[in-house]
């Protein structure tokens, strides 16, 4: 049975407009291989992209009858973002520390096991 993983690119705020063509090249040509990297490990990419880090928004849902609360960012008190995410599905999870560790950052990346509703009791 293969297992879902959620890995979540966190990098360094920057300014995208001081990115060179060389740069973009070379960054996309190492997000390339490490999607060839997990399929020739048996698994494959479900899903990918890049996040606007300077359109995120906060979300505080409303509990309690009062209502949600919604801040706009970039947020001054990050110093790291989310940049990006990869949505894997592996033939088991024996590889999973180690392909993350192949995700071209230069910053760090979150990996979190996907819980499915299958795996949630059924209500009765």
């Amino acid at each position: 049975m293969s297992v879902q993983f959620m890995a979540i690119i966190r990098e360094h705020t920057f300014d995208p407009d001081t990115v060179t063509e060389k740069m973009w090249t070379d960054t996309m040509a190492a997000h390339a291989a490490f999607v060839d990297a997990v399929a020739a490990a048996g698994g494959r990419v479900l899903n990918t992209g890049g996040l606007q880090a300077d359109n995120a928004v906060h979300i505080q849902p409303s509990t309690h009858g009062r209502p949600a609360i919604f801040t706009n960012g970039p947020f001054a008190e990050s110093k790291e973002v989310n940049h990006g995410f990869y949505l894997l599905e592996l033939p088991d999870d024996s590889q999973a520390h180690h392909l993350a560790g192949m995700i071209p950052t230069g910053g760090s990346v979150e990996l979190y096991p996907v819980i499915h509703a299958s795996s949630y009791p059924s209500a009765v």
